[in-house]
């Protein structure tokens, strides 16, 4: 055992294929004979019916008057007058139309889709861009979701889950003028790079959807930002109580040196599988991590990091499971239950015998037993004689 963790693919890759295939519940080979149905599909029902609701409210009146109603309705749902609308606001003004029946996955799709810049609030004109489509999300449009799904996956293939990452060093190693775009031609080229292939057709969407000024170039962070798409809630909390596993001091910052000693390369799965020697894996890592070079790591760094990582996981259970095993994080229930936390077994003065968990356990040293016993006494662990390790069970 070693007393730093990985950080890494908690599973080796023939045995993740067989875990997400079980999570699935379905056979290895049979889990990409079907094409996903998404909440974005789901989603696009939901906007004709939004879209529908507007013209009958307003006896099919023209666009003037359907934009007055959907001011007035956005006014009354904005109740902290704030100019926008929160998803609890925006839920609230659904049901309030009878669409609140909706699965709340297909409304939160809805709601990311109007998000156009991404700040968790739908503002008046976002709203009225979204009901009417006046500057269409790709998410909208469900061949640019396919062209976008195809992307994402043969990243995953190819980078696995830094890939995304590693796709935007690309692009701005191209960005030679500093101004966040590149051309057509260098976008290909970044795409290949990382074992892509795209059609032309599938070029020219990306060119409808990112040439913001209709200069004939990408707007390469936007486009980066569409193929992460957004982390759920559900997701969001498990980064943010990983992050708070080792923001010890609850400042919102984590040190690099911190975050290097618990780093253990030799799990690393390029590392067991020869692509990189563990001088490589740590300097991979600390580009993950430290892009500003600061030596610091922030929150909104980490939860970047996890969005892009997020993008190459398609089931929320492995997510779960995956970063509790990461950064060691006790729970779970089921097939996503931690099981990288030090257990230990616990003989107590009267002989009886019992395999505890240490609930906390990132840079604990097993050899270092006092530090084990005061642990467990921490967990409410009393009248301990002796704590064995696994290696000496």
């Amino acid at each position: 055992l070693n007393c730093r963790i990985a950080v890494g693919n908690p599973l080796s890759n023939e045995r993740l294929d067989t875990k997400m295939a079980t999570l699935y519940e379905m056979e290895p080979d049979d889990r990409h004979r079907f094409p996903k149905v998404t909440d974005d599909d789901k989603a696009d029902h939901l906007q004709k019916l939004l879209r529908n609701r507007f013209e009958v409210l307003t006896g099919y009146a023209d666009m003037k008057k359907q934009t007055a109603e959907i001011e007035k309705r956005f006014k009354y749902y904005d109740t902290n007058n704030s100019g926008s609308l929160d998803f609890a606001e925006f839920d609230a003004a659904l049901t309030e139309m009878n669409l609140g029946d909706a699965p709340k996955a297909e409304i939160r799709a809805l709601f990311d889709r109007y998000d156009a810049n991404g700040d968790e609030q739908v503002s008046y004109t976002e709203l009225i861009n979204g009901v009417f489509e006046v500057q269409p999300h790709p998410l909208a449009q469900k061949e640019s979701r396919r062209m976008l799904e195809n992307i994402r996956a043969q990243i995953a293939k190819r980078g696995g889950l830094n890939g995304i990452r590693s796709l935007g060093r690309s692009f701005r190693i191209m960005d030679d003028s500093g101004n966040g775009k590149i051309e057509p031609e260098e976008l290909l080229y970044g795409l290949r790079d990382q074992g892509v292939e795209v059609e032309r057709n599938e070029v020219e969407q990306i060119m409808l959807h990112f040439d913001k000024d209709g200069d004939g170039s990408v707007v390469f962070d936007e486009f980066l930002k569409a193929l992460r798409g957004k982390m759920n809630q559900r997701r969001k909390n498990l980064v943010k109580l990983a992050f708070g596993q080792l923001d010890k001091t609850g400042d919102g910052v984590v040190t690099m040196e911190d975050l290097m000693g618990i780093y253990d390369v030799s799990e690393n799965p390029d590392v067991i599988n020869g692509i990189l020697t563990p001088d490589q894996a740590f300097q991979e890592f600390a580009k993950v991590w430290d892009r500003d070079r600061s030596g610091s790591v922030h929150l909104d760094e980490f939860i970047e990091y996890y969005q892009d990582v997020s993008a190459s996981i398609d089931n929320d259970d492995y997510f779960e499971l995956m970063i509790r095993n990461a950064w060691h994080i006790s729970g779970g229930e089921g097939q996503y239950e931690n099981t990288a936390n030090l257990r230990v077994l616990v003989i107590h003065d009267d002989g009886s015998q019992e395999v505890v968990e240490i609930q906390d356990d990132l840079g604990l040293d097993v050899n270092d037993f006092p530090a084990i016993r005061k642990k467990l006494f921490m967990q409410g662990v009393k009248n301990i004689k002796k704590v064995e390790v696994a290696s000496a069970m």
